[in-house]
């Protein structure tokens, strides 16, 4: 077998133009394979099953397994279709799912000393700047990309914002807190521009990196960890707040321009993790 891996590495090389890099992973994937389990023509489906099994049980992550498989799938494909073996073993194995992390999320009090903090800012056109990015990231749930590339007549109807979000599609977006107090008096100082948050140069729009640093800035101020804190936690705290306090899924998915529903699921879970924690926490029984 050790010669299948060779003819297959020289696939790669010659036929698909593989890196050496790219040929090393795949060597040093199969060699492991080949160290648990007799690898020859005839290898089967319940050999890779068993191989899988013991990566699980030695706690790898299942990003390291899809890829030792992935591996597996190329050489078996590779051998299947040169006539070296008379069956894919690996033809109905399925992938292993990736686990998606839950996102980190802040409860309603940090929150609520990230607000009370910008009053801490010199002056009150950055107090101001500090308070409305606020509003819109934790108060609508905006992508930091969304947030930047906002125009000064984004509010439509004195109480939605339009979007244009991942793959220029459009959303309106209701507004909370004091946006619409807040938003005439910043568009008074930044009437120079066509950008709701222009940079120094008034044809530009502020960047990703400033939006942090000021962020990052206000946390500071409320004492809170400054990792902690990002525009990304932001739209997950709206989320997971929102849905804390009756909100349906869909109108949640509506409201973060989700195009598939089982990406706004995550917070469903996020929800549930904390209704387990308040039972362990309050609960004579949860102890």
């Amino acid at each position: 077998m050790n010669n299948f891996i060779e003819l297959f590495l020289e696939h790669l090389r010659s036929e698909r133009n593989a890196s050496e890099n790219t040929v090393a992973s795949y060597l040093s994937d199969l060699e492991d394979f080949r160290r648990h389990i007799s690898l020859n023509s005839e290898t089967e489906e319940r050999d890779i099953l068993s191989y899988i099994g013991i990566l699980n049980e030695k706690g790898f992550k299942t990003s390291t397994i899809k890829r030792r498989l992935a591996a597996l799938r190329q050489l078996f494909k590779f051998l299947h279709r040169d006539g070296l073996m008379e069956m894919d073993p690996t033809a109905f194995i399925g992938s292993p799912r990736l686990k998606r992390p839950l996102p980190k999320i802040i409860d309603q009090n940090m929150v609520k000393k990230l607000f009370d903090a910008t009053r801490e800012f010199n002056n009150p056109r950055d107090e101001l700047r500090a308070k409305l990015l606020l509003y819109l990231l934790y108060g609508s749930g905006l992508r930091v990309s969304e947030l930047i590339s906002l125009k000064r007549n984004a509010l439509v109807d004195s109480k939605f914002i339009r979007i244009l979000g991942k793959g220029s599609r459009e959303r309106i977006v209701p507004v909370a807190g004091d946006v619409l107090a807040l938003v005439p008096r910043w568009n008074e100082i930044c009437k120079r521009s066509i950008w709701m948050f222009p940079s120094r140069n008034p044809a530009k729009h502020i960047s990703r990196q400033r939006v942090f640093q000021i962020l990052k800035r206000i946390a500071e101020f409320s004492g809170i960890d400054p990792e902690k804190i990002s525009p990304h936690v932001l739209r997950h705290a709206f989320a997971t707040h929102i849905l804390d306090n009756g909100a349906d899924l869909l109108s949640l998915k509506k409201m973060l321009g989700h195009r598939d529903i089982s990406t706004t699921e995550i917070y469903t879970h996020v929800s549930q993790k904390r209704l387990r924690e308040v039972m362990e926490k309050f609960h004579p029984l949860g102890k």
